[in-house]
């Protein structure tokens, strides 16, 4: 049962599809902080050829900051979920979910399910809310 959360008496429940969403996310958090610093210091391709008709933007910078701007969206809705979280519970949150590694031993299973889904809600909010 990897993406359960529990239904009954959870005010941060949501949708399944949602929920996976948004662990797919949280584990896709460092690759979105690649792509963000190369999209950054890429330097813009050779126009390309007359031959293919491409229906996009001509305009590398205006490509390149609507690129920045969805993945920065993504980058910044985990970031402000987290600072919600206490300090003490964030790595062990967040490596659960991004890496499936266990609880830390510095607090209860118990209290790790309940910031998790607090967690997983505030992503889901922020970027329903960018």
């Amino acid at each position: 049962m990897r993406y359960y959360q529990p239904t009954k008496n959870n005010p941060y429940f949501l949708p399944r599809t949602l929920y996976k969403r948004m662990v797919h996310l949280v584990r896709d958090y460092e690759r979105l902080k690649i792509e963000y610093h190369d999209i950054l210091h890429e330097i813009p391709s050779a126009q390309i050829s007359e031959q293919s008709h491409r229906t996009y933007t001509s305009d590398p910078t205006a490509r390149k900051a609507m690129r920045l701007t969805v993945v920065s969206s993504d980058i910044k809705a985990v970031e402000q979920a987290l600072v919600i979280i206490p300090p003490e519970y964030r790595d062990g949150i967040f490596n659960n979910i991004a890496y499936e590694t266990r609880y830390p031993d510095n607090a209860s299973t118990s209290t790790y399910r309940y910031w998790k889904p607090q967690f997983l809600y505030h992503v889901a909010k922020n970027l329903l809310h960018v």
